[in-house]
Order: C-alpha cells, then sequence, then structure tokens
C-alpha cells in the first residue's frame, strides 16, 4: 500500500542541495534494497530501519516490502526529516564501488577457474530472514559461503530452490506443543527477478522423469557479486501435485523429497546449461544435489561419446563434496523403488 504526500518545500529543497530528485532518490534506495550486498553491511541496514522501525520490524526486515509503502515524495520527506540524503548517497557510492572493485585475492588464488565459474548446490540459503529459504545450519553455511565469494571474488554461482511457503515458523500452544505456521511469500517483496537466456526470454527447464516431464522456472537473486539462482515448479504445466513440489523446505515424504533433489540437481545444470554456463567446478553442499553429478555424467556420455566409467572419471575430477553432518541422520535414503518413477 503506498501513502501519497506531498513533498514540502523544506524536503524539495534538501534534495536539490543533495543532487537528488525523488525519484532519482527512491531509486537508489530500490538498488540497494535488490541487492543483498546491503544485509551485510550495518549501516545499510540501519538506513533502511530509520525509514520506518516500526514497519521495518512488522516486515521482517524487509527493504523491498517497505519501499512499495512509500512513494517518492513519501520517501523525500521522510529523508529531509532524518538528514538521510547523504547517508543514501554513500551507500549506493559504495555499492557501486564493490560491485566495479575486482579484489585482489580473486586475481591472485582463483584465476584458474576463467570463464568457468564454481557451482555451488545447496538447498537451503540462509542470506537473511526475510527470504525464508533456510531452516539451520546448512542454510547459514550456504549463504555465508556466498557471501564470502563474493567479497573474494570467486567466480561462483549458486543454484537452490525456492520455496513459497518458506520454511514454517513455529509457536508453543497453550498445552506446550509445537505447532507450525507456513508463510505465503509474495515474490514482489523479494529482491528476485527471472532468469533470462541469452535470447532475453525467461528460462524454463523440463526433467523428464517416467511419470512425466517436470518443469521449473528460474529465478535469480543478487548476492554482492553473485547471482543465486533458484528453480521453481509452480508452473503452467505441471501437475497440482507438481506445482507444489518446491512449495515447501522439508516438507512431505521421501517421494517429494527425492523429487525436490530430482529438480535440484537435473534441473539446476540445465539451467546452468539453458543461460549458456558451463561450470569448471561442481560443488555439493551435502548430497541432496547429488542428480547434478549423473545430469553431468549424462551429457559427457551424449555430447562426447563417453562410456558410463570415463564420464564419471571425468566428473569425478570436476567435483566437490561438503558436509557438515557426517552422520547416518544427517543423509537421505531412498527406497529403490522411487528411482523407478
Amino acid at each position: 500500500m503506498s501513502v501519497q504526500t506531498t513533498a514540502s518545500p523544506d524536503s524539495t529543497r534538501a534534495s536539490a542541495l543533495a543532487g537528488l530528485t525523488a525519484e532519482s532518490l527512491y531509486e537508489k534506495c530500490v538498488a540497494l534494497a535488490r541487492n543483498l550486498w546491503w544485509s551485510w553491511h550495518p549501516e545499510v541496514f540501519n538506513l533502511f530501519r530509520d525509514l520506518d522501525p516500526i514497519r521495518w520490524r512488522q516486515l521482517d526486515h524487509n527493504p523491498i516490502a517497505l519501499l512499495r509503502e512509500f512513494t517518492p515524495e513519501r520517501l523525500e520527506m521522510r529523508a529531509a526529516e532524518l538528514v538521510l540524503y547523504s547517508r543514501i548517497n554513500h551507500a549506493y557510492r559504495r555499492l557501486k564501488e564493490y560491485l566495479a572493485e575486482t579484489p585482489l585475492w580473486a586475481r591472485t588464488h582463483a584465476g584458474v577457474l576463467g570463464s568457468k565459474p564454481v557451482a555451488y548446490f545447496s538447498l537451503e540459503f540462509g542470506l537473511h530472514e526475510s527470504i525464508p529459504i533456510y531452516s539451520g545450519g546448512l542454510g547459514v553455511l550456504s549463504g555465508d559461503h556466498i557471501k564470502s565469494a563474493s567479497g573474494l571474488g570467486v567466480p561462483l554461482l549458486a543454484v537452490g530452490l525456492f520455496y513459497d511457503q518458506g520454511y514454517f515458523k513455529q509457536h508453543l500452544d497453550m498445552n506446550g506443543w509445537q505447532q507450525e505456521e507456513y508463510l505465503d511469500i509474495k515474490v514482489d517483496n523479494l529482491p528476485m527477478e527471472s532468469a533470462l537466456g541469452p535470447d532475453g526470454k525467461p528460462i524454463t527447464v523440463e526433467i523428464p522423469t517416467r511419470s512425466g516431464l517436470l518443469r521449473a522456472k528460474v529465478w535469480q537473486i543478487r548476492v554482492g557479486r553473485l547471482h543465486l539462482y533458484l528453480l521453481d515448479s509452480d508452473v503452467e504445466g505441471n501437475s497440482p501435485e507438481d506445482r507444489e513440489l518446491t512449495s515447501r523446505l522439508y516438507g512431505g515424504d521421501n517421494r517429494t523429497r527425492i523429487r525436490q533433489e530430482l529438480v535440484a540437481g537435473v534441473g539446476g545444470v540445465r539451467a546452468l546449461r539453458a543461460m549458456g554456463i558451463t561450470p569448471g567446478v561442481y560443488h555439493l553442499n551435502e548430497g541432496h544435489s547429488a542428480f547434478a553429478t549423473l545430469e553431468v555424467i549424462r551429457e559427457r556420455m551424449k555430447n562426447d561419446g563417453m562410456n558410463f566409467d570415463e564420464a564419471l572419471r571425468d566428473v569425478a575430477q570436476h567435483t566437490v563434496f561438503t558436509t557438515h553432518t557426517p552422520v547416518p541422520a544427517g543423509h537421505d535414503r531412498f527406497d529403490g523403488a522411487l528411482m523407478e518413477e
């Protein structure tokens, strides 16, 4: 909801002195909000908070949702009241400088990757509470991995799933029992946009199964210098069941889980191909995206004429696996019959 206001003479004069129109001020704030760089820079976090501390808290510290409640004129008035012009300009300039910089560490230590980046697969990414596609340690680890790679300038991109109901919030009822509440996440309130192919069209990938095609669209989120690509099965052409497939993190039974992992692994590799990306390294954070390696093996056999053993050895040389739960309970096990679907 936007609140219509008229800029006061004082706010107009202040913005003119700062070299900003109401529209350019608003556009700079939106640009800051649409790159998660702001989430690990407290001065930018505080800038958004100061616009409306109460709504900021109510909106789970979501700057895009907050800015949707402002018109450029109202934002200009608020900036004048709090003398925010220099802070907005400074934050915007820092973001631009950050994106333009080529970190020395990457040039020295990651140059071998060249034009073939690391593809980092994970089923959780804990980037910020306003994007609830994580549940705990695995997600925080993945999120920090991306942020660190951005800071170092490592050529890396990340692949996961978009859960439009996120991971549940919990509370205790009057009897002390845990109750779950799933969210209804609005894409318009997230810093996401459709990932595009070389032809400029939004990407949709198809994953063949014995019970029919699974389709998924691809979203992208800017995380500093890097991109996170999220696959979403809620697309036309899928069955009602499959449209719900990626709605919840760790929801459903084993059949749901293995099909989610199929979308993340096979669909993730196909999404990269559709964008013209050929990774030099496939980094699997936990075993949830193991199907990615099978898809790359299939590609090697089809495109390069390798047999399975040759393709296996080749792909193994380009694959990294990490786990932070090296115990049996931390890994999925599926009945062989599920593979026949």
